[in-house]
C-alpha cells in the first residue's frame, strides 16, 4: 500500500467504494481524511443537499445500506418520504443530516470496529476551488477567509499529493486509464492555482513530499 496521508485500511475501504460515486463525492471523500483546523473548516463546510444533491454513492449504495443494518435514520440520511418529512413540525426537531464522510465513517465502524484511529472531518475546500474555477482568491474572497489563507493553501496541497497516493487504486470496476486521468486531472488543476498563488511554495512542498516518498520507494504515480 502506498498510503500515508489515510490510515491505510480507510484507503483501501475507500477505493473499495468511491467506483460507486461520482466525481464531487469522491472529492468529498479524499478531502474528509486531511484534517484541518475548525478555524477554517468553518469557510468550506460541505454544501447542503439543496445546493448539492447526493450522488449515487449515497443514494444508491450508502442510504439503503445503512437503513439495513440500522446505522442511520432516513432522516439523517436526508432521504425522508414526504410523509415522514411531515412529522416534523418544527425544524429544530429536526435531525442534522449526515455529510457524506459522515456516511462512510459509519458503514467502516460497523465493519472494522477495532479499527480506530481514522479521524474523518467533512470540508470542501478543493471541490469550492474547482467551482471557482481555480481562482484560490475568489474562493477566499467569497467565503470570507483572509485570515485562513494560509491553512486552506497547504490544506489544497495536501490534497494534491492525497490524490497521487490513490492514483495507482482503482476502485474495482472502474476504468483504470479514466481513474488515473480523473485523479490527475483534479490534482494538475488544484497545483496550478496554488502556483499561481505562490509557485514557490507549491513547488517545494510537493518537491520535498516527492523526496520523502523517494526515500520510502513509494514514488507517486
Amino acid at each position: 500500500m502506498t498510503f500515508r496521508s489515510v490510515n491505510p485500511i480507510y484507503g483501501m475501504f475507500l477505493v473499495e467504494h468511491l467506483g460507486k460515486g461520482n466525481r464531487e463525492e469522491r472529492i468529498q471523500a479524499f478531502e474528509s481524511v486531511l484534517e484541518i483546523p475548525r478555524s477554517a473548516a468553518k469557510y468550506v463546510r460541505v454544501p447542503r443537499a439543496e445546493f448539492m444533491p447526493f450522488g449515487p454513492l449515497a443514494t444508491e449504495f450508502l442510504h439503503p445500506t445503512l437503513l439495513q443494518r440500522g446505522l442511520a435514520t432516513a432522516a439523517e440520511l436526508g432521504a425522508m418520504t414526504d410523509e415522514e418529512e411531515e412529522e416534523f413540525w418544527d425544524d429544530a426537531d429536526r435531525p442534522r443530516v449526515l455529510t457524506l464522510a459522515e456516511k462512510l465513517r459509519l458503514l467502516f465502524q460497523s465493519e472494522f470496529p477495532d479499527v480506530t484511529d481514522v479521524p474523518i472531518q467533512a470540508c470542501w475546500g478543493a471541490g469550492a476551488l474547482l467551482q471557482f474555477g481555480g481562482d484560490f482568491h475568489k474562493l477566499v474572497s467569497a467565503r470570507q477567509a483572509a485570515k485562513q489563507e494560509g491553512i486552506l493553501f497547504r490544506h489544497l496541497l495536501r490534497f494534491v499529493l492525497l490524490l497521487e497516493e490513490f492514483i495507482p487504486h482503482c476502485p474495482p470496476g472502474f476504468d483504470e486509464t479514466a481513474w488515473r486521468d480523473e485523479l490527475r486531472d483534479i490534482a494538475s488543476q488544484i497545483t496550478a492555482s496554488c502556483r499561481e498563488v505562490d509557485s514557490q511554495s507549491t513547488d517545494q512542498m510537493l518537491e520535498e513530499a516527492h523526496a520523502a516518498a523517494a526515500v520510502l520507494d513509494l514514488k507517486p504515480t
